[in-house]
């Protein structure tokens, strides 16, 4: 082309393409003289402009052919994509940590250089549009926490409904459009601190398609919400594990957090879960930080090396969203009420599916339906049946004739109430077996030295009947002993349901808070080989104790002067006027009222927390009779970083006897802040359960 043409004509439709296309690369590659890059992006979900800082090999530049596995790492609260930071007491009083470019950029650089990956900082601020009450290097902060993090207690905090779970797929998108990222879900993965570590785990799973590892520094106490703007529902960070199968997953934690009480749950909680593989690390640092940060990305590094398969088995739980997808699986809900979903023991030929509207054990949603579409793991237009079980009512559904599409995708749809689905061929006849517990409970309570039964049902969902049924109790809980060793069923046919005639006993020898959970594999065998597995989560309860009745304040509805508290902020004694429940105010708990009840401790974890009261969590109200718990009640842990507890309102069924006393086994916590731990500067955040039996029935509480 001569020298000479007009501009105009270098700028056509095409020339205008080709040059759009060079800049954009500009933008976004990263210069030889520079190991990282500030990019940013138009965000659909969001609507706006959003950052993040990429950090790239050592040989990036000279290896133009080669691609390489993503780290990807969320900041905690007030860091941004730049930087990570509580206070400069991170890098300034502490030159041992090892922390190369102050302040706050980490070791980013210097692995990503070393290592052959990429790391990318993302930015988690909410999107807010509106003036920031600050700014760091010229970045404004917005007007709500980061990731639109709202904890279950902020009941004046504005919850913008911002889905960074959407966000991550922009972002993983974007990168690997403009890097040579490698792009396949085993070559990445999610770490993250605090309030990122927490926004890891929820991420990773709701996102199990794109990340294969996920991990957490420290992470947040915390019981946020999530969901659509207006219908979000809490989603705790103690059981995230239910998301979290087919994914490796890591906790560091160091010994002078903060937050260890809560690292020490997970701990245990996470590692009694249905998880692929759980592991957990801790570091020897004074603080809330992202310790042994090198221990951590070389646990990625050798997943990345695995490559492992699709998980054939997987769990989900998704908060509040209508609509979603689950490794290509997708399921649009309607209902009136916002909810969680969960899915277990999902496979290609059945899952359990049931919404609750809160977690552990809150009620079963009765009220939607369901539209799935499978993802395409069938034989093309071939015929299933399906066949439904449905938890609530106990009992069969209407079977269901579908034939595959060209793409081997199924179309189901189901009621309200919880379903285990069978998906069985017809040209391969099975059984299914699927286990069903009384009131559909998860979470099981087991006093110390007291032996329990635990009954359960069996269903199956297939079409074929199942012989020589057998159900093997396994635990490697040193203190939990469970007889008989198996339970034995002759048959059972298809589309048909069986109560057992034995229940399982369970003895938990000692309670320790180091061991307080057990994680129990039921293994379902039938026709002499292994049908399935299901695990659940058996909980250690110390020796509770009678309370006598002047221990306790019944809140129904009324108020009651002068209650002394404890205020472990000012580690004193307090007396508060406390009020709620709903009833007629008398003080008498009558059929209909939801009451909440305060117990009075001789002595809780701080040493001037004597004789004051404590809310309370009724322990296994799934099965006690005569109430319910139809809601959970959220209470800020004052001067403990916006930490949550939950309290039960109960309600007092109407089909409970006049004058019955009811028997009710209680669980109160008691707080302290601890300054004088020896393995941190910080204070630390402790908490300790107490548990205690109560007799309660219709008669006045005085107090």
């Amino acid at each position: 082309m001569p020298f000479n043409q007009p501009l105009c004509h270098l700028l056509s439709c095409k020339g205008l393409t080709i040059l759009l296309a060079l800049l954009s690369l500009l933008a976004c590659e990263t210069p030889k003289t520079e190991p990282y890059q500030d990019v940013s992006f138009y965000s659909d979900a969001f609507a706006t402009e959003r950052n993040y800082r990429i950090y790239l090999p050592g040989d990036y530049a000279e290896q133009p052919d080669k691609q390489y596995p993503v780290v990807y790492y969320f900041h905690g609260y007030g860091g941004r994509y730049k930087w990570d930071a509580y206070d400069l007491e991170d890098d300034v009083h502490y030159p041992e940590n090892g922390r190369l470019e102050p302040p706050f950029v980490m070791e980013w650089k210097k692995y990503a250089q070393e290592n052959n990956l990429i790391i990318v900082t993302w930015d988690g601020y909410e999107p807010n549009l509106s003036p920031g009450k600050k700014e760091r290097e010229g970045i404004p902060y917005g007007n709500a926490l980061p990731y639109d993090y709202v904890r279950a207690h902020e009941t004046e905090r504005e919850h913008w409904g911002w889905d960074f779970s959407a966000h991550f797929r922009e972002l993983v998108k974007h990168v690997d459009q403009n890097f040579r990222s490698i792009p396949d879900r085993s070559k990445r993965a999610i770490t993250g601190l605090s309030m990122g570590g927490l926004t890891s785990y929820y991420v990773a799973g709701q996102n199990k398609d794109l990340v294969a590892s996920v991990s957490a520094f420290d992470p947040a106490a915390n019981l946020p919400y999530y969901g659509p703007k207006g219908r979000q529902v809490v989603f705790p960070v103690l059981e995230m594990h239910r998301s979290l199968k087919g994914l490796a997953v890591r906790l560091t934690k160091t010994d002078g957090d903060w937050l260890k009480y809560n690292n020490w749950h997970m701990t245990q909680l996470f590692g009694s879960a249905d998880l692929s593989h759980f592991e957990t690390h801790t570091a020897d640092y004074p603080n809330h930080w992202t310790a042994d940060t090198e221990q951590q990305l070389d646990f990625h590094r050798n997943e990345f090396a695995k490559t492992p398969a699709l998980p054939a088995k997987w769990n989900h739980v998704n908060p509040g969203f209508d609509n979603f997808e689950v490794f290509g699986n997708t399921f649009k809900i309607k209902r009136e009420i916002p909810a969680l979903t969960l899915i277990e023991n999902a496979s290609a030929n059945k899952l359990k599916i049931l919404s609750r509207t809160f977690i552990p054990d809150g009620p079963i949603v009765l009220e939607e339906t369901i539209a799935g579409s499978t993802a395409g793991s069938y034989a093309p237009e071939e015929t299933y049946l399906l066949r439904s079980f449905n938890l609530s009512t106990h009992a069969f559904e209407a079977d269901n004739l579908v034939s595959a599409d060209k793409e081997g995708k199924l179309d189901f749809a189901l009621s309200g109430g919880g379903h285990w689905l069978g998906i069985n061929r017809e040209a391969e006849p099975k059984a299914q077996l699927g286990m069903v517990f009384p009131n559909n409970q998860e979470h099981f309570y087991f006093e110390e030295g007291k032996t329990e039964s635990l009954s359960f049902s069996l269903v199956n969902i297939g079409n074929a009947p199942a012989q020589e049924i057998e159900i093997i109790p396994v635990t490697q809980h040193p203190h939990l002993k469970i007889s008989p060793e198996k339970i034995t069923i002759s048959a059972l046919e298809a589309k048909a349901a069986i109560d057992s005639e034995q229940a399982f006993q369970f003895t938990f020898g000692r309670y320790s808070d180091s061991s307080f959970v057990a994680g129990v594999d039921f293994v379902i065998r039938a026709d002499r080989q292994v049908a399935d597995t299901l695990r659940i989560m058996a909980f250690a309860a110390p020796k509770a104790v009678y309370s006598p009745r002047g221990d306790l304040i019944l809140l129904d509805g009324r108020t009651v002067p002068e209650v002394p508290i404890y205020q472990q902020g000012m580690d004193s004694i307090v007396f508060e006027t406390l009020s709620g429940g709903e009833g007629n105010g008398n003080g008498i708990w009558e059929v209909g009222e939801e009451v909440l009840f305060y117990l009075r401790l001789p002595q809780g974890l701080a040493p001037k927390d004597t004789n004051t009261f404590h809310h309370t969590y009724l322990l296994n109200h799934p099965a006690q009779p005569y109430t319910s718990v139809n809601s959970m009640h959220y209470l800020e842990r004052l001067n403990q970083a916006s930490c949550t507890s939950e309290t039960t309102p109960i309600t007092l069924s109407p089909d409970s006897p006049k004058n019955q006393e009811l028997d009710l086994c209680l669980r109160a916590e008691s707080l302290y802040n601890d300054k004088n731990d020896s393995t941190s500067n910080a204070t630390i955040y402790a908490n300790q359960f107490h548990f205690r039996r109560v007799k309660v029935g219709s008669f006045k509480f005085w107090i």
